[in-house]
C-alpha cells in the first residue's frame, strides 16, 4: 500500500471532502462550495492519491464512503472544528479576552475602588485569569520593574523618586483623588468636634508613616503640619494602616491617614476631617510604559471608566 504523504495535505482539501460527504455527492457539494464540479473531482482525486486510499465509494448512489474514508473524515471533521476553535481562541487572546493578568494591590485600593474594578473586569473578561498580589507600594514598584506584575495600585507620591530618575519608565491612570483625615482615639477630648484644626494638636503624640518607606506621604503630612503651625511629637512610626489604627485605638496617639481608611471599621477609633486644606492624594494604576498588552489595555480601560463614578 502506498504510504500517505500527510505532510502535503491541505485544509481546503479536507473541507472539500467533508462537503462531499455531507451532501452525498460531487454535484451538490460543488454547488454548495460554488466550485466547478470537474475541479472539485480533480482535487479529491489528488487528496486520495496523497492519502494512499480512496475516500468515496463511487459505485453507490447516493455517494457513499469507504471504510477508510469514514474513519478518516470523522477525525478530519474534528481537526477542522478544533482548528477553527484554536483560531477563535487566538483571536480572543490577541484582543485581551484570554490570558493572565498579575495586579499588585495594597490597603488603599482595597479600601476604595478595588471591589468595583474586580467585579466589572471579571464580568467583561471572564476568561482572563486575574491574579492579585498584596504588596507594599515600594515592592510593587520593584515588581513592575522586574515584570513580576503587570499593573500596580498605590498612591502616586510613591512614584516620585522613580519618576525623577526616569520619567518615561512608568505610566499611570488616576483612580481616585482623596484627602487626609485625622484618626483619633474614640474617647479623645476633641472627638465631639466634626472638624478639627491641626493647631489644636500641637505638641501632641502622633503615629505617622515612616520617612524610609513612605517618604512622599510623610513629606506631605510634615508640610501640612508646618503650614498649620502644628509640631507633632512622633512617638511611633508605622507603615500599615491596620497597625496605625491599633496604636491609635490603644490611646498611644493620633494620626493623619488617607481618607480611604474610613472604610476600615476599627473599634476604638474615630475619623474627623481637618479644617486646613489637605493635599490631594492620588491613587493610581501604574504599568511599565513598555507593557502595552491587550489585557493590560482592557484592564486600564475598566479602571478609567470607573474612576469618575
Amino acid at each position: 500500500m502506498k504510504s500517505a504523504r500527510w505532510h502535503e495535505l491541505e485544509f481546503r482539501h479536507l473541507e472539500y471532502a467533508i462537503a462531499i460527504k455531507n451532501h452525498q455527492g460531487f454535484l451538490q457539494a460543488a454547488m454548495a462550495l460554488e466550485l466547478d464540479q470537474g475541479f472539485l473531482s480533480r482535487q479529491i482525486k489528488r487528496l486520495e492519491s496523497r492519502l494512499g486510499f480512496q475516500l468515496f465509494d463511487r459505485t453507490t448512489r447516493p455517494l457513499g464512503l469507504t471504510e477508510a474514508g469514514q474513519a478518516f473524515l470523522t477525525r478530519a471533521e474534528q481537526i477542522i472544528e478544533q482548528t477553527k476553535k484554536a483560531v477563535d481562541v487566538a483571536k480572543e487572546a490577541q484582543s485581551g479576552q484570554w490570558g493572565r493578568l498579575d495586579v499588585g494591590i495594597n490597603t488603599s485600593i482595597a479600601n476604595s475602588k478595588l471591589p468595583e474594578i474586580i467585579q466589572t473586569f471579571r464580568e467583561q473578561f471572564s476568561n482572563v485569569n486575574l491574579v492579585l498580589h498584596e504588596l507594599a507600594s515600594y515592592v510593587q514598584i520593584e515588581w513592575l520593574q522586574n515584570h513580576q506584575i503587570d499593573v500596580g495600585f498605590f498612591h502616586k507620591h510613591n512614584l516620585q523618586n522613580v519618576i525623577e530618575e526616569d520619567s518615561d519608565l512608568f505610566l499611570d491612570t488616576l483612580v481616585i483623588s482623596e484627602s487626609l483625615v485625622l484618626v483619633l482615639p474614640e474617647k479623645h477630648p476633641l472627638a465631639k468636634k466634626k472638624y478639627i484644626s491641626l493647631i489644636e494638636l500641637d505638641g501632641k503624640n502622633f503615629i505617622l508613616p515612616p520617612h524610609t518607606l513612605l517618604h512622599g506621604l510623610r513629606a506631605q503630612i510634615d508640610q501640612l503640619c508646618i503650614s498649620a503651625s502644628c509640631k507633632p511629637i512622633v512617638i511611633q512610626e508605622a507603615a500599615w494602616m491596620t497597625t496605625v489604627l491599633s496604636l491609635v485605638a490603644g490611646n498611644m496617639g493620633v494620626s493623619l491617614l488617607p481618607a480611604n481608611v474610613k472604610n476600615l471599621q476599627r473599634a476604638g477609633v474615630i475619623y474627623r476631617d481637618i479644617k486646613e486644606p489637605s493635599p490631594a492624594l492620588e491613587i493610581v494604576a501604574v504599568r511599565k510604559a513598555e507593557n502595552n498588552s491587550a489585557i493590560v489595555r482592557n484592564f486600564l480601560s475598566v479602571v478609567e471608566n470607573l474612576s469618575g463614578s
